[in-house]
């Protein structure tokens, strides 16, 4: 899920469409989404849904939380916060693809569950059809590559490109621009775009840190360091990229912001 950081508003167009093919690191995409990114449906665990929880989360009769793969919807809110522009809208077409007593496929993940103990899986609705890409072609929310659950990594990237070029849903409001690192609020916290110069490059024991614009120190941990490579990274210093993640409020007003996968990193339009 995703927190608004810009002030909302309509765009004539969308942004340049660079991103995801960050210097050739990532994986290969194809051009255009297929329909539904469709998956054999033979083998794959059947459930039955008994809630939508918002556009990323499916609530099952037995009560485990599932936590779609590859895809950041917008918040519905709660607690006093208002719901973010479209989280509504992906709620609903996503109830309307698994809606309640609805049968679910799934297909769990590398690592199967998060943090918040959520199963962590790829959606099918019965007849194979990628959940999470219907939602991404739609604009209902945008692509993320988190490590190690980078299936159906091409589907999902081909998927949001045919959003963005027709400047559907997340694509067509302001409010969800990528920002500059000086724009970020003191504390602010959660997924977030951000496009900045890259300051510095650095590889330490800690990890490979990526600067943006002195202000957000990009991480990729040493179990993700084979999919990046060195001189590619080094390349990008005083050049404008885009960064997609969580980011994280650090003491003395700079944030981090851990990167699994190239598809997490692009150049700037």
């Amino acid at each position: 899920m995703l927190r608004a950081t810009a002030v909302s508003g309509k765009r004539q167009a969308p942004r340049s469409l660079a991103l995801f093919f960050a210097l050739g690191l990532a994986l290969a995409g194809c051009s255009r989404a297929e329909p539904g990114c469709r998956v054999d449906p033979v083998g794959l665990e059947s459930a039955r849904v008994k809630a939508v929880v918002d556009g990323d989360t499916l609530r099952l009769a037995g009560g485990d939380k599932v936590r779609l793969i590859g895809i950041n919807t917008p918040e519905k809110g709660g607690q006093e916060q208002p719901a973010e522009p479209l989280a509504e809208e992906a709620a609903a077409v996503l109830a309307s693809l698994m809606g309640r007593g609805d049968r679910v496929l799934l297909q769990a993940g590398v690592d199967p569950r998060d943090r918040h103990d959520r199963r962590l899986a790829h959606a099918f609705d019965p007849e194979g059809r990628n959940i999470a890409a219907e939602l991404l072609r739609r604009g209902l929310g945008f692509h993320v590559a988190v490590s190690p659950n980078f299936g159906w990594l091409d589907c999902l990237q081909a998927a949001e490109r045919e959003a963005a070029s027709a400047g559907r849903g997340v694509w067509s409001l302001a409010v969800y621009d990528a920002l500059p690192a000086k724009r970020l609020a003191p504390g602010q916290r959660g997924f977030a775009r951000i496009r900045d110069r890259v300051t510095h490059v650095s590889f330490k024991d800690n990890g490979w840190w990526v600067q943006l614009g002195g202000k957000v120190g990009l991480r990729i941990k040493p179990a993700d360091q084979h999919r990046f490579g060195r001189s590619a990274l080094l390349a990008l210093e005083g050049r404008e990229v885009e960064a997609r993640g969580w980011l994280v409020s650090m003491p003395g007003a700079w944030w981090m912001m851990n990167l699994g996968h190239p598809a997490m990193l692009a150049p700037g339009p």
